[in-house]
């Protein structure tokens, strides 16, 4: 039975990798904010030898990140370099999950090869945290499949982001407010992200740079009619038209690396997703 140490695990993403992986019959150890502090070489040493290594832990929240630029960097680029450290003593591949790194400027669909240029604190940090991915690959031979997830939702997210805050307000009621109904992403629901991540752990790949999306951009006011369908209610939206602060007004993935190296492809539309969750919030009375 093959082993993965999860970082991360009382987070969002962590804990459905550790329920997917478990399911999977991999032998999983969970690391959570209890476990210690992975900024800390200290911690890293009492952390199980694994076969696999999907990291997780790190600052993450955007609007955040422009509030303590410094904290995001300095947190996510030290603990990147200890799990590549710990991975380099250990003959352990690693699963780092990125973000959407790409310039403002740039046609879509995107490919991983297209420019760089992160568009807020939390995306330096982890362009800092691919580099040192690809040096620690090309230096020490370490097996690291990059992930570039783009609009990741799902059951269990925390209110702070766009598709639980909606998901909340149509629990109370039919009148939605957000920001901005113009900006379009590209939602991918979590369970095709984990099935990412189990085809990284998986493939004889040795190091790679994958986007992880649907190839469709659905801009905010489609999301909110795409919920109104799911739940059989109309919706009100009340905008205020207020654009964010280094916002991206479209993301949209080209995901043709994922079916060439992975073997990868969506399976999950927006839709599908947001009933599932829509379900999820049902039986749980709550987000």
């Amino acid at each position: 039975m093959k082993s993965v140490l999860v970082t991360g695990a009382d987070g969002f993403l962590g804990s459905h990798v550790l329920r997917d992986l478990t399911r999977r019959g991999f032998n999983v150890f969970p690391m959570r904010r209890i476990d210690g502090d992975v900024t800390k070489s200290t911690t890293w040493e009492t952390f199980p030898a694994s076969d696999y290594l999907v990291d997780l832990a790190g600052l993450t929240f955007v609007p955040a990140s422009w509030q303590n630029p410094t904290n995001f960097v300095q947190s996510n680029s030290v603990s990147t370099s200890h799990a590549l450290d710990f991975c380099r003593k250990n003959k352990t591949k690693m699963i780092f999950l990125s973000t959407y790194l790409y310039s403002s400027k740039l046609r879509t669909p995107i490919k991983e090869t297209d420019e760089i240029d992160p568009a807020n604190p939390y995306a330096l940090s982890k362009l800092l945290g691919e580099q040192l991915c690809s040096f620690y690959a090309k230096q020490f031979g370490v097996e690291v499949i990059i992930l570039r997830p783009f609009n990741v939702f799902g059951s269990g997210q925390n209110l702070r982001f766009l598709i639980p805050s909606i998901i909340s307000q149509a629990i109370k009621g039919d009148e939605i407010s957000v920001l901005d109904i113009r900006p379009a992403r590209d939602f991918v629901f979590i369970e095709d992200l984990l099935d990412a991540v189990y085809k990284s752990l998986t493939t004889d790949l040795r190091f790679g740079i994958i986007n992880v999306g649907t190839g469709v951009a659905s801009t905010v006011e489609q999301l909110i009619f795409s919920l109104a369908e799911v739940i059989g209610r109309k919706l009100t939206i009340n905008s205020s038209n207020q654009e964010r602060f280094g916002e991206i007004n479209l993301t949209q993935a080209d995901i043709s690396q994922a079916k060439l190296l992975l073997g990868w492809q969506p399976k999950w539309s927006l839709s599908d997703g947001l009933r599932e969750v829509w379900r999820d919030t049902q039986g749980n009375k709550v987000l």
